[in-house]
């Protein structure tokens, strides 16, 4: 599935806010949630302004609806709870005490002593002002001429070594093979943040554009779900589009494994974008609602 291309300035500072805070519409969020997955400029600004809204938490700048959004909608993740702890550490650090007051008499006493009213001081700090431009006008022009220098590789002139006498040959009983020429090695380029192994391993109401981000590479992707809450006899997947379009559909799947739902999928039933799973607890004839899961595919 190709979904189409947004520049990411096509939303603004305030647009990308509200999703963080969890404020879109339906269809906003939908629309917006599309563009984050096909837009690395938006990607950038949306994770740029999850650091500037910790900021604002820990410095107290947010208004009371904001920060019960903030609270509710936007620490859903333990990235964004870290990026939280380190806000909040900043703005201990940063926060200066508070100034120390002078007392007027004795700031008086001072001004009285250098009053720059005085001819006498006018001259001698004009003079000193004078003195501190040249000297650094002489280190600028110092440090100028060192660069070029080192720019041109020039170096200082040194006297070439005496000649030493001339060892006596030794006669060698390698075999002489001609140098293999160098080529540089290439280091092997390192995944993006995707999981390109066919196997992934999801949790329960992990936000979209938070979701892992994997790469089919066979003909078979292994799901493993974990589960919350006491484990049913089986359990029913439908795998949706993020627009609602089923792509696989399983009734009775029974757990394997303490705590985990595993199972395949057919990799031919994936394009490219957001898919979400709802998991269904079958407890005989009676079936609810067991979480939601995202993830997405390149």
């Amino acid at each position: 599935m190709d979904y189409p291309k947004n520049n990411g300035r096509a939303y603004s500072d305030e647009t990308i806010r509200q999703f963080l805070l969890g404020a879109l519409s339906a269809a906003e969020l939908a629309n917006f949630e599309q563009s984050l997955f096909t837009d690395d400029e938006l990607s950038e600004r949306v994770r740029l302004a999850e650091l500037e809204l910790s900021d604002e938490y820990a410095a107290g700048r947010l208004s009371g609806p904001e920060q019960n959004l903030f609270e509710t909608g936007f620490l859903l993740t333990a990235d964004r709870q870290r990026e939280l702890n380190v806000s909040r550490a900043l703005q201990e650090t940063l926060t200066s005490p508070s100034p120390v007051r002078v007392p007027a008499s004795l700031l008086a006493q001072v001004v009285s002593v250098f009053d720059l009213r005085r001819h006498a001081w006018k001259y001698a700090f004009a003079a000193l002002i004078l003195t501190l431009l040249l000297g650094t006008a002489l280190l600028v022009k110092i440090k100028r001429e060192r660069w070029q220098v080192a720019g041109r590789g020039g170096a200082p002139h040194q006297s070439s070594p005496r000649p030493s006498p001339t060892q006596a040959m030794v006669p060698s009983h390698h075999v002489n093979n001609p140098a293999a020429p160098s080529h540089p090695e290439e280091p092997p380029e390192l995944p993006l943040h995707e999981d390109l192994a066919p196997s992934i391993v999801l949790n329960a109401d992990t936000p979209l554009d938070s979701s892992p981000v994997i790469k089919t590479s066979g003909d078979v992707l292994t799901l493993e779900l974990k589960l919350e809450g006491p484990v049913a006899d089986s359990y029913g997947v439908n795998i949706m589009t993020m627009a609602g379009e089923s792509v696989f559909v399983e009734n009775a799947i029974k757990p394997t494994e303490p705590q985990t739902l595993k199972f395949d999928v057919p990799g031919s039933a994936f394009d490219s974008g957001g898919f979400q799973i709802a998991l269904i607890r079958v407890e005989g004839d009676s079936k609810a609602t067991a979480g939601t899961y995202y993830f997405r595919v390149r």
